[in-house]
């Protein structure tokens, strides 16, 4: 199993070699802005066995990626919302993007295979939304909190900020992890620093689903990785 992730992440991919992954890595991409142009989510999409890959970035394996369809997507760059063409989250069956701006290409493939699309207003979907499983997912976003619980999602509302993305900046849920299988959820950085730790734990726990992380390093968004 390979995974994709922004060069510049060097403890993240350390973390995930030690844990016997395969990692794929790109340089960041000079037309977005420097806090989020190493970002995986905001650079690589992938959906079932299609990639959908920024064209201003090249991956460390070339042009093969084994057995998936690349496609690549022009036009991405900041600001927003030039930089959301590609963060789309996938919910079971379920697409989540604010359709106004995400690719059309993304959208056509979901038509084409059946993927049921939910549209919000939050751009940054895939940053906003920590995937625990086919039905419950965690974020601090309120209009996603309340969209999804009409499709029978379950979802639980963390406090927001409390990660960080940059001096400047706080980032978010998704952003700070990435799923590595059925019951493990990577983070980078110390989840239990978060305020809301202990409810996370339990909703985690709901549903056999167990944290990785270290506890040496803050809670960072890294733009989450793309496992193929």
């Amino acid at each position: 199993m390979s995974i994709i992730i922004g060069s510049k992440y060097v403890d993240e991919i350390s973390e995930l070699r030690d844990r016997g992954y395969d990692v794929i890595t790109f340089e960041a991409s000079d037309a977005l802005h420097r806090e989020i142009s190493s970002h995986a989510d905001i650079n690589v999409f992938r959906i079932n066995n299609a990639i959908f890959i920024n064209d201003d970035i090249k991956l460390s394996v070339g042009e093969s990626i084994g057995p998936f369809k690349t496609l690549y997507i022009k036009g991405l760059h900041s600001p927003y919302p030039d930089d959301i063409k590609l963060n789309c989250a996938i919910i079971g069956d379920k697409l989540l993007c604010n359709t106004k701006h995400v690719a059309k290409e993304i959208l056509e493939y979901a038509q084409n295979n059946l993927i049921e699309v939910i549209h919000t207003n939050q751009g940054y979907s895939k940053c906003s939304v920590c995937v625990v499983n086919d039905k419950a997912v965690m974020t601090s976003d309120e209009g996603i909190t309340s969209l999804l619980k009409n499709y029978q999602i379950d979802v639980l509302k963390i406090s927001e900020g409390n990660i960080r993305l940059s001096d400047n900046h706080y980032g978010f849920i998704g952003g700070a992890s990435g799923k590595l299988s059925d019951n493990e959820i990577y983070f980078s950085g110390d989840i239990s620093s978060h305020p809301d730790y202990e409810m996370i734990i339990d909703f985690l726990n709901k549903y056999s689903v167990k944290p990785v992380f270290n506890k040496n390093r803050p809670l960072t968004d890294f733009g989450g990785f793309i496992i193929i």
